[in-house]
């Protein structure tokens, strides 16, 4: 028996990506060059660490059982693994009472038992996140699966292949069972510098993004209740409720305050409670759950105790108090979307983390894990749902070879017709509707994780893992200005004007920089951690950003302070968006409102102009990571890792309409004439629901 350095790193490595430890799992392989093994990770499958652990604490127990005769006169049964590894834990033999010339037994000990009969802890692995022992058949799906689809391969030369694709087939191997893949179809080790591309990377970006000495869970957890002097004024909402506090009195939400519900992030996980670091245990010891997904951790303020993910009954306050009750998660039959309103779209090979429709046209646009992009045409007249597979490659070697990185943001031009892309391997690229790729666009020094048109259409703003922001010029592809304000990770941008900008980091920073000028114009401090996502109003005068710290906070340029702090989530805060209300708009006689999703798995809407909250939506049962207003802002669209897709009424906060995917869900989008809604889910499914007619 042997063993290399290089092969504990190497499994070492890929727990750290499969449970969901990102950035921590990046710097790991950049320190162990993990890059520089020759391990083909494409043929480890996923959980080995952990078969491997099981299998030796079996063992352990086997050996501790046996007694010096050969028998097993004492069993050991739900040995933990510190246990295993603490000689002084070890029990001693079992003293073996023998008469003269005959075999003896202990008359203390307990009969011989099987010491294989211990069950193993169960290892679940999540949808999208590769197949731990069962099986999963590549003929269950939801909705109507188109029967034969066109499908034509575009790579990142330029060059064009047509094929047939099974759309029902799914991404299976030879036995018929779901391909499992930790992150991307072959898994390899990311190079120095690069972030791994991983299937939790598209769902929470900024997970890959922490470096070393950048702010964690852990780091503020013993300054959750410390809020910035900034905020000293600011209107602060609790729960809905308005007050005014002064930043001595009013504690941050970035941690859950003692005494607050712990949820677990699924009903079969238990939470590890206890740990001692905040990355610490994410599982139970019953159960073992990978999520190579967004898995977020809240911290109670003054200890580094973890706590998992997702909702139970109840919500905890994010500010103390009562945990308020949820309302029961049942969904009524009669809204229900019909499997004939469903088109299911088969192709990509792993999960599809982002889709956005054409402005102008019935296309589609999804980026997976699979280092592709495609281009679905859902139009009426179009049956087959043909695709274009947008192939993203690199050069190695004077040749084009597949990224085998995620593709994470994408974003349409104003008249659709130009997409662009970001992806892992650190290249933005620009694409025709006909999949002929026009530009490839190559600054950043790492892994893009957003990207944004501004609405004239001649620039281009991405942000990066390099802690830095870039203007492209659209026509050429050439770097316009780039900006390095931030001290770490940039995770999110957009546009207020042509030509200015905000971003944010895991810096707890936003900067407003404009093109042409060599430092920010405003830089926005509040946030004591992550801010995960920033929008501007449509009007461009206010500015909202979600961030790990459990608050929503809304800026105006002519305030160094935000204008609101609006507490009421109990977990991270994912994701924002505006209604496409108010003046300035095509519904200007509707009042503007802002969404807001949660690892919490409630959304909530807000009247930003009083800081109140007027609706909480309470029907998901696992974390938001999505949500999309109607193009009339009559109705929100919210997904969920539940693997539903929920329409909501924005005027009475009710549910209308309800759909249940294969897949948890990563991003929903709609059509510019509002009756479809697109999604993205994490078992490589996107899905179209047809809402006329209801």
């Amino acid at each position: 028996m042997s063993f290399s350095s290089d092969e504990v790193n190497f499994l070492v490595y890929r727990y750290l990506q499969e449970s969901g430890f990102l950035h921590s799992s990046y710097v790991f392989g950049i320190e162990s060059h993990i890059s520089q093994s020759n391990i083909n990770g494409a043929l480890v499958p996923p959980a080995a660490l952990l078969t491997i652990l099981q299998k030796g604490l079996l063992y352990t127990e086997v050996e501790w059982s046996v007694g010096e005769d050969g028998e097993v006169a004492r069993p050991i049964e739900g040995l933990s693994l510190i246990d295993a590894v603490m000689p002084e834990v070890k029990p001693p033999k079992p003293v073996v009472k023998t008469e003269p010339g005959k075999p003896g037994v202990d008359s203390t000990a307990p009969a011989a038992t099987n010491a294989n009969s211990n069950v193993k802890a169960e290892i679940k692995v999540e949808p999208g996140t590769g197949n731990a022992g069962a099986t999963k058949s590549s003929s269950s799906t939801t909705g109507t699966t188109t029967p034969t689809e066109s499908t034509n391969e575009v790579d990142s030369s330029g060059s064009a292949a047509a094929t047939a694709n099974n759309a029902g087939s799914g991404a299976s191997n030879g036995n018929g069972t779901q391909a499992a893949t930790a992150g991307s179809t072959n898994a390899t080790a990311p190079a120095a510098g690069d972030s791994s591309a991983t299937a939790a990377s598209g769902a929470n970006k900024k997970a890959n993004s922490s470096e070393p000495g950048s702010s964690t869970a852990a780091n503020n957890a013993g300054n959750a209740n410390a809020t910035s002097t900034d905020d000293a004024a600011s209107s602060t909402s609790t729960n809905g409720n308005s007050n005014t506090s002064s930043s001595a009195e009013q504690p941050s939400s970035g941690a859950a305050p003692a005494g607050a519900a712990v949820s677990t992030s699924n009903p079969d996980t238990a939470a590890a409670a206890g740990g001692a670091t905040a990355a610490g245990a994410k599982t139970s010891t019953a159960a073992v759950t990978i999520r190579v997904g967004a898995q977020p951790n809240n911290v109670t303020a003054g200890t580094a105790t973890a706590q998992s993910s997702a909702p139970s009954g109840t919500i905890s306050s994010s500010t103390g108090g009562t945990p308020a009750p949820v309302e029961a998660m049942e969904i009524d039959q009669s809204i229900e979307i019909p499997e004939s309103k469903a088109r299911v779209l088969r192709g990509h090979e792993s999960e599809v983390f982002i889709c956005a429709w054409n402005p102008s046209r019935d296309l589609l646009a999804s980026g997976s894990g699979d280092s592709t992009a495609r281009i679905w045409d859902m139009s009426d007249a179009n049956t087959n749902s043909n695709q274009l597979v947008l192939r993203h490659c690199i050069q190695k070697g004077g040749a084009e070879v597949p990224s085998n990185k995620d593709v994470t943001s994408l974003d349409w031009n104003c008249d659709g017709s130009l997409l662009a892309t970001g992806s892992y391997d650190g290249y933005a690229r620009i694409w025709k509707t006909d999949g002929r790729l026009a530009s490839t666009l190559g600054q950043h020094k790492g892994p893009i994780f957003a990207l944004k048109w501004n609405k004239s259409g001649n620039y281009i703003l991405s942000a990066g893992v390099d802690k830095t922001t870039i203007i492209w010029d659209a026509s050429t592809g050439q770097c316009t200005q780039q900006f390095a304000f931030h001290s770490a990770p940039a995770l999110d941008v957009d546009w207020q004007t042509n030509q200015a900008f905000a971003s944010c980091s895991t810096d707890q920073r936003i900067h407003v920089c404009r093109l042409g000028v060599n430092e920010p114009i405003k830089t926005f401090r509040g946030h004591t951690n992550e801010v995960n996502a920033i929008k501007w109003c449509p009007q461009g005068q206010l500015l909202a950003s979600c961030s790990d710290d459990m608050t929503l906070k809304i800026w105006s340029m002519n305030r160094d302070r935000c204008c609101h702090d609006l507490q009421a989530h109990s977990k991270e805060i994912y994701t924002i968006k505006w209604s496409p209300t108010g003046p300035g708009t095509n519904n200007p006689n509707t009042n503007l409102i802002l969404a807001s999703a949660s690892f919490d798995s409630t959304v909530r809407l807000w009247d930003v102009e009083r800081g109140s909250c007027i609706h909480t939506l309470t029907k998901h049962t696992e974390p938001v990571y999505s949500v999309a207003f109607s193009p009339d802002g009559k109705h929100l669209a919210s997904g969920s890792f539940d693997k539903c897709v929920h329409i909501w009424s924005t005027q009475t906060g009710q549910l209308v309409h309800s759909y249940k995917g294969t897949g948890g869900i990563f991003e929903v989008c709609w059509n510019s004439k509002g009756t479809k809604v697109g999604a993205s889910a994490s078992d490589g499914s996107v899905f179209v629901l047809d809402l006329r007619k209801f």
